[in-house]
């Protein structure tokens, strides 16, 4: 049995829990929030043995195998440096990090420690990713793949000024949002950036609420797209020499379409294991049993590689 403790209790984590339930491997062992009586609420809604009032403690609990940080982003640097050296194994919610010199720190610890460090980038586990990428790089539906359009863009929220979403030292959507954009540029055309153009708009409170980068990759192109203030379409379009791939949602995959030069329509719709977590869980849970230090899906260098593409664009805004 992998013995699991949760730090932090957003609404992320009740989503996590929720699905971690659904492998029998696993256990929910632990619940560690800011103040106990938080931890013992969440504990009543997902029943563990323990509710800790500190992140410290879940870290000292020498039963637990493996966490999740579900913290906000700007927090995650901190518990997962501490969380190695306590030799737990670490699964982090997307963004890891906010910057790749601190990813690349994270990176050089776990390696040195020989400790399980796994960005919780769900997408690239889910069904739909995986045949989409079958599809594109093992059977090259649509030939040598030219272009990645990505589309992530949520209707206008509103200004709460407690959201972290709205803090200037973690919010707006680019970390929110984008990383997943840049989680397709990063599996798929991991090159060096050759070109970047960036457009813009910020929300009063100081947050980027929409961008639009335009990257080269050598002889290809990614757009990055994503936004807080506008509804559009929740997808990916990959442009080849055969034809194009419509993904969708970008996020957690669902309906691939492939539309071939000759005016061939292929569609396909592939449902999640049980939800659009339990993938990447089992797979997490798979490389403790087979006691793996690093992801062959989501390594550390596609974390790093994530975090420099993200830089890149901020340094242009």
């Amino acid at each position: 049995m992998i013995n699991w403790g949760v730090i932090g209790a957003g609404n992320i984590a009740h989503r996590f829990c929720e699905s971690l339930s659904k492998d029998k491997r696993a256990n929910l062992e632990a619940v560690s929030c800011r103040t106990v009586e938080k931890a013992q609420r969440f504990r009543q809604l997902f029943p563990c043995n323990k509710a800790y009032g500190s992140f410290q403690e879940i870290l000292d609990d020498p039963v637990i195998d493996a966490v999740y940080i579900a913290l906000p982003h700007y927090y995650h640097y901190e518990w997962i440096k501490k969380a190695i050296l306590a030799h737990k194994k670490v699964l982090v919610e997307k963004p890891a990090v906010i910057n790749f010199k601190q990813i690349q720190e994270i990176k050089d610890l776990a390696r040195k420690e020989q400790i399980l460090v796994m960005e919780a980038m769900k997408t690239r586990f889910v069904p739909g990713y995986k045949e989409a990428k079958n599809l594109l790089l093992d059977k090259k539906v649509i030939g040598e793949i030219k272009k990645i359009e990505t589309s992530f863009c949520n209707e206008h929220l509103e200004y709460d000024p407690n959201s972290y979403l709205f803090d200037c030292k973690q919010g707006g959507c680019l970390w929110d949002l984008g990383i997943y954009n840049i989680n397709y540029l990063d599996d798929y055309f991991n090159y060096e950036i050759s070109e970047l153009n960036v457009n813009y708009r910020y929300h009063d409170c100081g947050v980027d609420s929409y961008v639009f980068a335009k990257i080269g990759f050598k002889d290809r192109v990614g757009i990055v797209e994503c936004a807080m203030d506008r509804k559009k379409e929740n997808q990916v379009v990959f442009t080849g020499s055969y034809g194009k791939m419509i993904v969708k949602p970008l996020h957690r995959p669902l309906d691939i379409q492939i539309i071939l030069s000759d005016d061939q329509v292929i569609n396909k719709h592939i449902e999640y294991e049980y939800d659009d977590f339990y993938s990447e869980i089992a797979h997490f849970n798979d490389l403790i049993e087979s006691n793996k230090a690093e992801s062959e899906i989501m390594s550390l260098d596609n974390s790093v590689n994530c975090a420099k593409i993200l830089d890149a664009i901020r340094e242009k805004m």
